[in-house]
């Protein structure tokens, strides 16, 4: 395993004795995060051409190479020994006070982390699944995820604890044109179930999906792994295609929605997900106080919102 060198802050390995700086081990697991060499760039402040010279010299340290495949970088090989410097910095992170990452999904990322507390640098809110978030977070690329209920870790996962924030009910939508509106408050979910409604890759939020299957919902999937308003609720502007939103992703819509009057079994929400081994940390607790006092304060612009106690 590569270890640090207290001279020249540098990473050496005693068997290969490859140098890597630590910033080019920051390249890689940003470049993985961020996904865009330009994100990645303005970020370390450096260009796009020095950010992929150094995430490539970072693997090829651990005798690894990277592979950018549907959007995502994946790194080729056995990366155990990636994974557990990782790790070790990680812990640095937490105990020396140095800037911790945390990322969340794409509809409450800007509201709760709209001014996120110092020391906590953000991701790009772009998630529309769960593994990816859980791999990164399992293996030290960032330190706490703020994941869509349902799909988090159970409360007593090995790996993980999980914080609860807030509760809110899940609506169908569909664009002011659509043909359901005309039924007014006659519309039924048989009715609902004529028509494609939107689905992600099979597996991507199962609980999710599984709730609107069993409705005879999501049946509409496409491709999508990461967000965007036009792969994603955009769909709806079709006149045809059937949505869902809470009180928090219905103002991603640029056209008001018609929230169709039909209560659906999908109470979604925003939970704390942290290695557990930081769960009692200091600026861990610290992070959730902030979330919640954010939560507090949007209160009165969302009368859905259920804030659950601490």
């Amino acid at each position: 395993m590569l270890s640090s060198c207290p001279h020249h802050g540098r990473l050496w390995s005693p068997a290969e004795t490859p140098m890597i700086g630590l910033d080019e081990l920051d390249c890689l697991d940003y470049l993985i995060w961020l996904r865009t060499g330009d994100r990645v760039a303005k970020r370390l402040n450096l260009d796009q051409a020095s950010v992929s010279r150094k995430a490539r010299r970072a693997v090829a340290a651990f005798g690894l190479d990277v592979n950018k495949s549907a959007g995502e970088w994946d790194v080729v090989g056995d990366p155990t020994l990636l994974n557990l410097e990782r790790q070790v910095h990680q812990d640095c992170r937490w105990k020396r006070d140095l800037p911790l990452r945390i990322d969340a999904q794409y509809y409450s990322g800007p509201l709760l982390l709209d001014q996120p507390p110092q020391g906590w640098l953000c991701g790009a809110f772009d998630f529309l699944d769960v593994a990816v978030p859980l791999n990164l977070l399992r293996h030290g690329v960032i330190d706490v995820w703020i994941g869509g209920f349902p799909d988090v870790p159970d409360d007593d996962d090995v790996d993980f604890a999980v914080v609860h924030l807030d509760r809110l009910p899940t609506h169908l939508v569909v664009s002011p044109g659509h043909p359901l509106t005309r039924l007014g408050e006659a519309v039924t979910l048989e009715d609902v179930r004529q028509f494609p409604c939107l689905a992600l890759p099979d597996g991507a939020l199962p609980q999710c999906q599984a709730a609107l299957e069993g409705l005879g919902l999501w049946n509409s999937p496409t491709a999508v792994r990461r967000y965007s308003y036009e792969a994603w609720e955009g769909r709806t502007a079709d006149e045809v295609t059937v949505g869902y939103a809470s009180a928090f992703s219905i103002k991603l819509f640029p056209v008001q929605q018609v929230i169709l009057p039909i209560e659906i079994p999908l109470t979604v929400g925003d939970s704390v997900v942290v290695p557990r081994r930081f769960a009692d940390h200091p600026r861990f607790l610290a992070l959730v106080a902030h979330l919640r006092q954010r939560l507090v304060e949007m209160a009165p612009a969302y009368p859905e919102l259920e804030i659950l106690p601490a």
